[in-house]
């Protein structure tokens, strides 16, 4: 039983960490200058994520609008993980 649950939680924890990096890193770079080394750290764990989106989208689309966009698919992908895992009977329950 605790396998099903670290198969819905790890997922689930891994890209909700990547959407609030990405906020993280949206939010830091309205305060900070780019040369920050916690912007960095943020670029770096951020990128990968970005990357693919910046690639659909077109370039005329603002920087700050694809890290929404980044945003959204993610939090839709979680949604959609949570509804495929919940059909496999895989989401832990609340009962105690």
């Amino acid at each position: 039983m605790t396998e099903g649950y670290l198969l819905f939680q790890l997922p689930n924890l891994l890209i909700a960490m990547a959407m609030y990096s990405i906020l993280a890193r949206f939010l830091l770079a309205l305060f900070m200058r780019p040369d920050q080394v916690m912007l960095k750290v943020f670029t770096q764990v951020t990128e990968p994520v970005l990357a693919p989106i910046r690639m659909i989208t077109p370039r005329i689309v603002p920087e700050p609008v694809i890290f929404v966009f980044a945003f959204l698919w993610l939090f839709a992908l979680r949604i959609v993980f949570y509804i495929v895992m919940r059909m496999y009977g895989l989401v832990p329950s609340i009962v105690g």
